[in-house]
């Protein structure tokens, strides 16, 4: 598999899952990782992602204070967010997309999945578009 020259940025707070997910993606596209809220915010600046796989559930901020964090941020506003999840309630997921998620993918990671996951979202980005409630 080639590389895609896409930037995808990881953010988990478990060690395993950014293994995991690098290991899964990491022939496709370059990979960086992020363990908490204000690692984001300065890998983001520095590696210029494409797309962010966050982890809904995160110690501390959490998952979506962490992307509303990033979206404040007027260059990254509009780049997509997908939360990676074990099983969440669709109460949580409303309030995630609500708030700009772009969409959620469940851990673990089946490989097919999270490649057609992320190019849609790259694309989707690329041409400009963007859901507006």
């Amino acid at each position: 598999m080639s590389k895609t020259g896409k930037r995808v940025l990881i953010v988990d707070d478990m060690p395993t899952i950014l293994d995991q997910a690098k290991e899964v993606i990491g022939d496709r596209y370059d990979v960086d990782t992020a363990q908490s809220d204000d690692e984001t915010l300065q890998k983001i600046g520095s590696f210029r992602p494409d797309i962010i796989l966050m982890d809904l559930h995160m110690p501390g901020t959490g998952g979506i204070a962490c992307m509303e964090n990033v979206h404040a941020i007027p260059e990254f506003k509009d780049i997509p967010i997908i939360f990676t999840i074990n099983d969440v309630s669709v109460i949580t997921r409303a309030r995630a997309y609500d708030h700009g998620a772009a969409d959620f993918i469940k851990k673990p990671f089946i490989a097919s999945n999270l490649f057609r996951k992320i190019d849609m979202h790259i694309k989707l980005a690329e041409i400009g578009w963007r859901f507006e409630p």
